[in-house]
């Protein structure tokens, strides 16, 4: 399995700068064996209410294309078959995300192995690279501050 590179601030700080990157297995997520949640209560709600405006939307374009594609206008033949074709997606959308089959389910803590990873060297090159570059950096030569 391929690693990823998590980059965390310790201060917790969104805006400050990454100084630990966190090696992460990729197939970490794959080993966690929960089944997807289901939306209720509110979130459904929301959900069922975006999916019937939006077929409202696709119905009311689809008779509104069909009328004019019935009226002579070609070009609207291609929207009379495009408009149900977008209500199919969003009923398709909408029972995915009904379902929970959208949200990936991560361990809270990862237990850690005894043994160190080695270092990524090219990892390493890139960090003292980006150090280099940001102690060059001098606001007012062509990087906005």
């Amino acid at each position: 399995m391929g690693t990823l590179a998590r980059a965390t601030d310790p201060a917790g700080d969104p805006g400050g700068r990454v100084s630990e990157v966190e090696r992460v297995e990729s197939g970490d997520v794959a080993q966690v064996d929960q089944k997807p949640v289901r939306l209720t209560g509110k979130d459904a709600f929301w959900l069922h209410f975006t999916l019937a405006a939006g077929l409202i939307v696709c119905i009311g374009a689809f008779a509104f294309e069909l009328s004019r594609a019935l009226g002579g206008h070609t070009f609207s033949w291609i929207y009379v078959f495009e408009w149900p074709l977008f209500g199919g997606f969003a009923i398709y959308m909408w029972w995915n995300l009904l379902q929970g089959k959208d949200r990936v389910h991560r361990p809270a803590n990862r237990p850690t192995t005894g043994a160190a990873d080695p270092p990524d060297q090219e990892l390493e090159a890139w960090n003292r690279y980006v150090r280099s570059v940001e102690a060059d950096d001098h606001p007012g030569l062509g990087r906005p501050v």
